[in-house]
């Protein structure tokens, strides 16, 4: 039996064999199951709401940073604070340009660079190398990430509660079951023998 035709015959069928048990537990997996397509829209409320704050953070990063042109003073290193977590970031010497005179320091690149190769780096308003905005793009796989976590964590507490609920539709059901199969035990083997 495919189970379509096993929900149907148990949610809505007939029989002796049927018992109240079968149906809550028909009913409940439905459910379940109505209850994670419901939970999709407050975990995209959530990622929605997580995007919003993110976009506000990455227009104000935005209004602080400012790309500048230098030349990278000696071959780029791979950054040490980023090999245990598998990046691929690297640190160069660089020299630019500004409107108070030439200044040097060092950042953080995407790409290696060579001694002497021109490179495009991000300063923040002090005047010091930082890290490029984040993009829209970046808010909205954070968002997307947020609304995936709270829809699974949703799903998770509701699988959780499908599966209490069969739990204890089957201890129902086996002890409906065994009930049953002791009284035709005793109607078989008649009253026990009465003892002084």
């Amino acid at each position: 039996m495919n189970p379509l035709r096993w929900w149907v015959t148990c949610a809505l069928g007939r029989g002796p064999l049927l018992r109240r048990a079968d149906r809550v537990h028909a009913w409940g997996l439905v459910i379940g199951f109505a209850a994670m397509i419901a939970a999709i829209a407050p975990a995209v409320a959530v990622g929605q709401v997580g995007y919003t704050a993110r976009a506000q953070t990455i227009a104000a990063e935005a209004a602080t940073r400012h790309p500048a042109e230098a030349i990278a003073m000696s071959d780029s290193t791979a950054d040490p604070t980023q090999i245990e977590s598998g990046s691929t970031s690297f640190l160069a010497h660089v020299r630019w340009t500004a409107r108070d005179g030439a200044h040097d320091d060092y950042t953080k690149l995407e790409q290696p660079v060579k001694a002497g190769q021109p490179v495009r780096i991000w300063l923040d308003d002090a005047g010091k190398p930082t890290t490029p905005p984040l993009t829209d793009a970046d808010a909205r796989v954070v968002a997307m990430g947020t609304a995936a976590i709270v829809w699974l964590g949703l799903a998770a507490v509701i699988g959780v509660g499908v599966a209490m609920l069969q739990m204890a539709v089957n201890r129902a059901r086996d002890r409906k079951w065994e009930r049953g199969l002791r009284a035709l035990v005793d109607d078989v083997d008649g009253p026990a023998p009465h003892r002084p």
